[in-house]
């Protein structure tokens, strides 16, 4: 580990909202850990809400935020599960964040090498949206359910929740914030979607749910949407909330709680998926990864910065996410991308 450098360049987050671009001590793996050299990390929801102080992260400040990424493994303490990722091209993840950095330091449990013919900008993308499908999907085939309400169905991850239901005999009901969303998910082929800016959206939610026997729903948004949810879906239901786009308190009407026998629990792909076995995660990882072959996993880009203009990438990705996901470029690696315009990044 002679050869590395001492410093690298990493976001820092000094406090809420309070973003810069620092130089900081290039990391050093201990027992059980690689070092990574970073090539690019997404921004995810997660992330906006890790800047805003909001996530569940624990980590005093100041930290490095960003939950996770792809590079590759350039040092590693005694092991051999070290030994056999060194000079891998990895994916990789972490709850606490620490991803938007030139490297990082990586528990071997949360590294899976990339195949070959997965670049690195898509290897950067292939934990937390395909891991959170997988999961929910799971969930509600465990529970013996057939049908499902997805909100945010419009963006990324919702594009993943409707391809991996496809694929586990779930059928799933869309909902989105515009038309032009409706439109462009009945073109790629789905059945159930609905706008919840229209009108007649509760009525047509509660008529879809009677007609599948809808008990299930994802959801990402929290606030009056649980609310609206609840009334739609029928008796003995259960709701995942997993996301807070709302950015408001999820709401319910005690009686429809009471009398419709609903459950409302929270989902955090940071707690599920410790509370798996080693090969249990490794086996759900590796499906994400594999993901990226098959098109289950695939993320649109919309742009790709350097931490010098990420505070502007961060900024354009939280007014539009529905556009396409934004990716920070660590290091100089080819991310093997297509980017607007049809070049390549």
């Amino acid at each position: 580990m002679s050869d590395l450098p001492h410093q690298m360049r990493a976001l820092v987050l000094n406090a809420p909202d309070a973003l810069s671009l620092d130089m900081r001590p290039v990391p050093r793996p201990g027992p059980g850990e690689v070092l990574v050299r970073l090539a690019a990390s997404p921004v995810n929801p997660s992330d906006l809400m890790t800047l805003k102080g909001q996530y569940g992260i624990t980590a005093p400040y100041p930290l490095i935020p960003g939950l996770e990424a792809a590079g590759t493994v350039v040092a590693a303490a005694p092991g051999l599960m070290g030994r056999y990722l060194m000079g891998r091209k990895v994916a990789c993840a972490s709850g606490q964040g620490g991803m938007w950095a030139e490297y990082a330091v990586v528990p071997v449990t949360a590294c899976v090498p990339l195949p070959k013919q997965v670049p690195l900008g898509a290897g950067a993308m292939s934990a937390v949206n395909p891991l959170t499908a997988i999961a929910l999907i799971s969930l509600a085939r465990r529970g013996g359910h057939w049908s499902a309400i997805s909100t945010a169905a419009g963006g990324q991850l919702g594009r993943m929740i409707r391809r991996r239901a496809r694929d586990k005999g779930l059928k799933i009901i869309n909902v989105v914030r515009k038309q032009a969303q409706v439109e462009a998910l009945r073109a790629e082929g789905a059945r159930y979607v609905l706008n919840e800016t229209a009108p007649d959206f509760d009525a047509e939610l509660a008529d879809l749910c009677k007609t599948l026997r809808c008990r299930m729903a994802f959801d990402a948004v929290g606030g009056a949407m649980t609310y609206r949810l609840t009334e739609a879906l029928r008796p003995q239901a259960e709701i995942l909330v997993y996301g807070a786009l709302a950015e408001k308190a999820v709401s319910v009407h005690p009686g429809t709680l009471i009398f419709k026998e609903v459950t409302i629990r929270g989902f955090w792909l940071s707690k599920w998926l410790p509370r798996k076995t080693l090969p249990e995660i490794l086996l759900h990882m590796r499906a994400a990864t594999n993901g990226l072959r098959d098109g289950f996993a695939e993320s649109t880009v919309a742009r790709i910065a350097p931490l010098d203009e990420a505070e502007a990438a961060i900024a354009a990705y939280a007014s539009g996410m529905s556009a396409g996901k934004t990716l920070l470029r660590l290091g100089p690696d080819d991310l093997g991308v297509t980017v607007p315009g049809g070049g390549t990044a």
